[in-house]
């Protein structure tokens, strides 16, 4: 267990008071990372194990998660790296063609992948669009994985602990592709709701058993917005998946937990929705779709925000100046609570181990409440 010194809030508390818009002593901060970059950063830091790293950068997040089991499952198969991030969702190795590896997801989508890097994949085959609904094999929930959600409980018992659970319309759309569910969603509900439903009795699942275990925050969402605007109409949104969500807040909310909802791009036209269904924190406020300074302004009152900070502009292209700048701007207009400063998303290989380093160490010295530095 960390020390914590005299005075100051636990890792853990201080997530809690930001989240709920209180008072706290330092804005939280978060890491999103591949693995490329993520061992550069390791060996500037001259750390190995993973909770170090953590600590030397001073998050105040840790993860937990739970298991799927079934469904298109491959027994013995290599997980890949993506399984590394994602659970069992991420991928069997089946084998190769044409320079790419191909891996078969529990979900029964097949993806291939570059053998020299583990960020960039296309979808290779659509399992509900060679079979019915009625034949296909639902994962089911890896109840035995839950000792391990509540080992991360007690190891991590001072930080905030995270879970995250099945995104059931970025995998609906892996299941039939991407097109063809925006057709069913404007033919046939009923196939469309069939195929959410089994997707979130799995989302579901997973979330009751992460509050049993105790975690602090339940993450889901699902990319529904692009650069420019949101890739299904939000009126798709709030007749198919608002309303699922909704129960899933209600869920994370009797067990006294926070609900963490992300999607990528712009997603203005549906941010009332989510503070009436009850998202307690919306990520990751990409900066190259949304003012993050307005964002806060609208509707800082009612939410908390993390990320904003630029994984396609500053992180990777700019200066160490860039990126001290940045840090500083976001504290000053999302903070000083309700935020949480994080990457916008994973920072890529290109990002420098340098730019990364300036942002953990400008966090550090600007978060502090109050600070005039």
């Amino acid at each position: 267990m960390m020390k914590i010194p005299n005075g100051w809030l636990s890792p853990r508390e201080r997530c809690v008071r930001c989240i709920n818009l209180e008072e706290i002593d330092l804005i939280p901060i978060n890491i999103r990372i591949r693995p490329e970059p993520y061992l550069k950063l390791k060996k500037a830091l001259g750390i190995i194990d993973n909770d170090k790293v953590l600590e030397a950068l001073g998050i105040e997040f840790r993860h937990t998660g739970i298991g799927l089991k079934g469904g298109y499952e491959i027994k013995g198969a290599p997980v890949g790296e993506e399984g590394y991030l994602l659970g069992k969702e991420g991928g069997y190795a089946t084998g190769s063609s044409e320079g790419k590896v191909l891996r078969r997801s529990i979900f029964g989508y097949v993806t291939t992948w570059s053998l020299d890097h583990s960020y960039t994949y296309s979808f290779l085959n659509y399992p509900l669009k060679h079979m019915s609904i009625d034949d296909y094999r639902w994962p089911e929930i890896d109840e035995n994985s839950f000792k391990y959600a509540e080992a991360a409980r007690r190891k991590y018992e001072d930080y905030c602990l995270m879970g995250g659970v099945v995104q059931a319309f970025e995998t609906a759309w892996k299941l039939t592709g991407f097109t063809e569910l925006m057709r069913l969603m404007h033919t046939d509900e009923a196939s469309v709701n069939n195929i959410l439903d089994g997707l979130f009795k799995i989302t579901m699942g997973q979330a009751k058993l992460l509050l049993d275990a105790g975690v602090d925050i339940v993450y889901n969402g699902d990319d529904v917005g692009t650069q420019t605007g949101m890739m299904i109409s939000p009126k798709l949104w709030r007749k198919y998946l608002k309303p699922k969500y909704a129960e899933l807040a209600r869920l994370i909310h009797a067990k006294g937990a926070h609900f963490f909802f992300h999607s990528d791009g712009w997603i203005e036209a549906i941010i009332p929705d989510l503070i009436e269904i009850g998202v307690d924190i919306l990520n990751p406020i990409q900066p190259e779709c949304m003012d993050a300074a307005n964002i806060k302004r609208l509707y800082g009152n009612k939410l908390c925000f993390d990320g904003a900070i630029s994984i396609q502009r500053t992180l990777p292209f700019g200066s160490r100046e860039d990126v001290r700048r940045e840090v500083k701007e976001r504290i000053e207009t999302m903070g000083p609570t309700g935020y949480i400063l994080a990457p916008s998303h994973d920072m890529q290989p290109e990002v420098p181990v340098e730019n990364i380093l300036e942002f953990y160490e400008a966090a550090n010295e600007y978060r502090k409440i109050g600070s005039d530095s």
